[in-house]
């Protein structure tokens, strides 16, 4: 025996006591030694050659694969075809590797010179070997080995800013991101899906954004014209739209800035923002195009100033209404909405209509720790958060922006709700792709049932009947492109919108002031909810008229009949309105997959000063969704562990 051979022999006997991994490579100073499954992996080790191959079989490395049978055809013993291998291999002066993994009649045989050979030796002993086999009866089937080329199938990009981009694969803080790398390298990344951003414009030109523009979900209503290019202005600020484009959809591996959450999808745009704004303005941007564009990401609403109180008028609703029925070929349009930067003026996203409303999907911002920044509004209807900029010692977000007016088609400084809503509308993306016939709902569900509830201590999180947790500072949680493609796969869509509207109460009570309070109550039975098919809660919104001499000094609570509480109107220390509230609907969704028969409550406090003190006129009445009106009509499920 050979002594390389005789070396492998302690080998075999651990192997033999022991199972070991699959495969295992070892290697040492001018060997490499195999270990195989089964007969390769018992031991048996074959010197390869002690230097790497650049071109060609590497000397000292000949071996065959060969497959051997009884010469009249009938299957023999495996230890018959064992004696077999060992008889050929000396016949060929080869060595028996042994049978390659379970392989029946397989074998590996190798040629180990004594010594250094040359190559004119080695390409006589190929020669001989393959005569050999070619005459041998036993031989079935032989091939030479070739060294083999792979690649490990990993994401490599050259964009020169996707190092910076930490909210795709965070490198410093593991976790904190929307691990989004896994579903990229199982090619989902948005192709077929078409995000509209309506804005200031989308300078399509710029190299991130060209490839994937679609001009035909494309609209300027500013200058009423096909284009959406953004125009210069005096503040340097046509930018944003730009710069949300490329988080959705810039293109990977150009050479040149960043790459999108979705760099496999279209990207339109809707030009409304640079110039003067009407309801019916609104309403055409919404519904444009809306069955070329998907998804429509929108990062604006009214002045987050901690005082106003505005969204939609009447027909910004008919359409946004209108998009979920009949856009997307009646899956309904997608609509992404940013919660508000007005945080620091304690200002709150339900006193946004759009942010509130039963047809958006409501997306808060957090830091690269995953802390709520100091700019983030929170409120009851925000439905998950996603991540943006935060101090100035947080990193912002890293993108596509203009290169108009000294610009260079790339920032590492886009931030705020701005900037979350964009990665939300890019995670759809990847949703749609997977799954085209989600309907709107059924992508406010996954959203419900997949969003990561995670500890923050500036946070506190509650959860609901239905075992759902949701914080007012992170919704229910944040967004996971990994979680919400694979549920996205197996999701069974949910029936058809059923809701319930309660009837008006015509209340004119005083509300009293602090430690006092007001509050109503109402029941919706069995009976009710039996006209509508409805069981359980998704949204639940209460409309409200209310006098009060300075606005901001009221606080509203919701209680749904099983106690979950929502802070659906926080005092607003800088809101002096003296108007109250006119038919003002607040919403939340902390009651998501809640029974929704039994008693709920509506209670008002007052914390000002006795000279300002308002009254409760009505609660409903004011919109066609009085109170409550609760949506649902399929039992809560718990996706988690699929995702």
């Amino acid at each position: 025996m050979p002594p390389w051979r005789a070396e492998g022999l302690p080998w075999r006997a651990a192997m033999e006591a022991a199972l070991c991994p699959p495969t295992c490579l070892w290697l040492l100073p001018a060997w490499i030694l195999l270990l195989l499954p089964n007969g390769l992996a018992t031991g048996t080790v074959l010197r390869l050659g002690a230097e790497p191959c650049r071109a060609g079989p590497c000397p000292g490395t000949l071996t065959w694969a060969v497959r051997l049978s009884a010469p009249e055809g009938s299957p023999p013993p495996e230890d018959e075809l064992d004696r077999q291998a060992d008889r050929l291999a000396k016949a060929a002066g080869l060595v028996n590797a042994g049978r390659i993994g379970e392989l029946k009649g397989h074998y590996l045989l190798g040629y180990q010179p004594a010594g250094p050979r040359t190559g004119p030796d080695l390409e006589a002993v190929q020669h001989s070997v393959e005569a050999i086999f070619a005459q041998h009866d036993s031989v079935r089937w032989h091939a030479e080995q070739q060294l083999l080329k792979r690649s490990k199938r990993g994401l490599h990009f050259n964009d020169p800013k996707y190092p910076q981009q930490w909210h795709l694969n965070n490198r410093k803080s593991p976790g904190m991101d929307i691990n989004v790398t896994g579903v990229w390298e199982r090619n989902v990344t948005g192709r077929g899906v078409t995000v509209v951003v309506v804005d200031d414009g989308v300078e399509h030109t710029v190299k991130d954004i060209q490839p994937n523009y679609s001009p035909e979900g494309s609209y300027d209503l500013n200058s009423n014209d096909p284009d959406p290019m953004p125009h210069p202005d005096e503040e340097n600020g046509n930018h944003h739209g730009t710069r949300c484009a490329g988080e959705i959809a810039a293109v990977s591996n150009n050479s040149f800035c960043a790459v999108g959450v979705a760099y496999g999808s279209r990207i339109a745009g809707i030009r409304v923002l640079d110039g003067p704004l009407t309801d019916s303005m609104e309403a055409i941007a919404f519904n444009k195009h809306y069955q070329i564009n998907d998804i429509y990401s929108c990062s604006w609403g009214p002045d987050d100033d901690g005082k106003t109180v505005d969204g939609p008028h009447q027909l910004g609703k008919a359409a946004l209404q209108h998009g979920v029925i009949a856009g997307r070929q009646g899956f309904g349009s997608i609509f992404v909405v940013a919660s508000g930067n007005g945080g620091h003026h304690s200002d709150n996203c339900n006193y946004d209509g759009y942010a509130n409303s039963i047809y958006t999907v409501t997306i808060g911002a957090v830091d690269e720790m995953g802390y709520k920044p100091f700019y983030a509004e929170e409120c009851a209807s925000m439905l998950a958060v996603t991540f943006s900029g935060g101090d100035k010692l947080m990193r912002s977000i890293a993108t596509t922006d203009w290169d108009l007016q000294r610009a260079t088609g790339c920032t590492e400084g886009h931030t705020g709700t701005s900037a979350a809503a964009p990665l939300a509308a890019g995670m759809i993306a990847l949703m749609l792709q997977v799954r085209p016939c989600l309907t709107w709902r059924d992508v406010q569900h996954i959203i419900v049932f997949t969003a990561t509830k995670y500890e923050d201590r500036r946070a506190s999180w509650d959860t609901n009947q239905a075992g759902l947790s949701h914080s007012h500072q992170h919704g229910f949680g944040l967004l996971n492109a990994w979680r919400l493609v694979n549920a996205a796969k197996v999701w069974e869509s949910v029936p058809y919108l059923a809701s319930f509207v309660s009837p008006t109460l015509k209340e004119g009570k005083a509300i009293p002031l602090e430690p006092g309070r007001l509050e109503v109550a109402w029941n919706v039975s069995e009976s009710d909810l039996a006209l509508s098919g409805m069981r359980t809660l998704e949204h639940v919104a209460v409309t409200v008229t209310i006098t009060h001499p300075r606005r901001g000094n009221l606080e509203l609570r919701l209680l749904c009949p099983s106690g979950t509480e929502s802070l659906i109107g926080t005092a607003r220390s800088m809101d002096s309105d003296p108007n109250g509230f006119v038919g003002w609907t607040f919403s939340t969704v902390r009651c998501w997959g809640e029974e929704a028969q039994g008693t709920y409550r509506l209670v008002i406090r007052d914390v000002g000063e006795p000279s300002h003190t308002g009254t409760l006129l009505g609660v409903g009445g004011q919109t066609p969704t009085s109170p409550p009106c609760v949506l649902t009509h399929s039992p809560p499920r718990r996706l988690q562990q699929l995702a």
